[in-house]
């Protein structure tokens, strides 16, 4: 697996880019801010939470690019 990996939900402006199977920052747009948030999992479900994140697990997320990131976030 080659990281880092891109995914957003679906259907809400909440981006991630996961670095590793235990790390990934998450992007959200909260008015003119961009509030950012980097979680390092130490426990199973947020370790969970990313390898769901990875397999877009019940549809709840989609696969994005760095480059659609980098457009969110310069918007």
């Amino acid at each position: 697996m080659k990281f880092p990996i891109y995914r957003k939900y679906k259907g809400i402006d909440v981006w991630f880019k996961i670095l590793s199977l235990t790390e990934f920052v998450e992007y959200k747009k909260m008015g003119q801010k961009i509030l950012t948030h980097h979680v390092k999992a130490t426990i199973f479900p947020e370790q969970q939470f990313i390898r769901d994140m990875i397999e877009c697990y019940e549809n709840r997320w989609v696969k994005t690019t760095q480059k659609e990131l980098d457009i969110f976030l310069n918007d």
